[in-house]
């Protein structure tokens, strides 16, 4: 499943996030050229005190190791951010990361 590497940080009320996803984002066609599975992020969802802030459903044609960035309000600094992805297996990961 995706590592997860996030960085947030608040300022004035707003927080911005990066967040990085290790992940091949392998569809079919680039499963069979390396003869590897098929597995790629399908879906990526962050919270911020459990209420969602960023939603996004991918596909393999996503870049291999995702990068996203977005800014969002209802964050203080300490608060946890929170990311589950879930891949086309239907396996999950969570990762937080306090927010600075």
């Amino acid at each position: 499943m995706a590592k997860m590497k996030i960085k947030a940080k608040e300022k004035k009320g707003v927080v911005k996030v990066k967040a990085m996803f290790t992940s091949l984002m392998a569809d079919k066609e680039e499963a069979e050229k390396k003869k590897i599975k098929v597995d790629y992020i399908r879906q990526i969802v962050a919270k911020i005190n459990g209420k969602v802030v960023y939603e996004v459903t991918t596909s393999g044609f996503m870049a291999e190791n995702p990068l996203i960035k977005f800014k969002t309000k209802g964050g203080k600094k300490g608060d946890k951010i929170e990311f589950t992805t879930t891949d086309n297996n239907g396996k999950t990961a969570t990762s937080k990361k306090k927010i600075k």
